[in-house]
């Protein structure tokens, strides 16, 4: 367990296994733990927040505000309006994704997606699903290569690799263990002997 979460107690959990994806209420000064129990795997991270729910989590305005396409221990999750939602307090992974959003797999019809995932966890808690903003991706490398082009290449994460946030207003997150990509956009098929892998998420007060 991460030494930013000594004198801290768990009051949620959830263990998500690949596709599948949970929403939690969050007040500030609350801690957000996100550990791949498996290794390799992506954790698609939304969130809202303030009066109303009104403040939506930016990555473009997270990008722009931290001047860089990386984050780092330190770093803060921006809303629309450019207010602070989250920092990054511990991260032994230290590669993220701010550039790339879930799409639905390109066959399989029948299988969820990573978007659908985080649609049906938002609605569970009362959310509008359907008007998330776009997540950051934790865990996951994406390249940009010389001509502008990106390409998703295999998570750094190791097993039992974690991020931990503390949350800076109230308000709620949407967590997806995200389908894996063979190229951005593009979802691997997931069929029956798909291998799935396992992440846990911990909201700490």
């Amino acid at each position: 367990m991460a030494s930013v979460l000594a004198g801290h107690q768990a009051v949620s959990a959830k263990q998500l296994e690949t596709g599948s994806a949970v929403a939690f209420p969050v007040q500030s000064g609350q801690l957000i733990q996100i550990i791949d129990l498996s290794g390799k795997q992506i954790a698609a991270f939304t969130a809202v927040g303030g009066e109303d729910n009104r403040e939506r989590l930016s990555t473009a305005v997270t990008l722009t505000s931290n001047a860089s396409v990386l984050l780092k221990v330190g770093d803060k999750l921006l809303s629309q309006r450019a207010t602070p939602m989250f920092e990054i307090v511990d991260d032994s992974v230290k590669r993220h994704d701010l550039l790339t959003s879930p799409l639905p797999p390109a066959t399989a019809a029948k299988s969820v997606s990573t978007r659908d995932a985080l649609v049906e966890a938002a609605n569970e808690i009362g959310l509008d699903g359907e008007d998330l903003p776009s997540p950051v991706n934790w865990f996951k490398q994406v390249l940009i290569k010389q001509r502008g082009e990106i390409e998703v290449k295999e998570s750094f994460a190791e097993r039992n690799d974690t991020i931990v946030l503390r949350a800076l207003i109230d308000g709620a997150v949407v967590i997806a263990n995200a389908w894996p990509e063979r190229k951005p956009g593009q979802a691997t098929t997931p069929t029956a002997t798909s291998k799935s892998g396992s992440m846990l998420v911990r909201v700490y007060r």
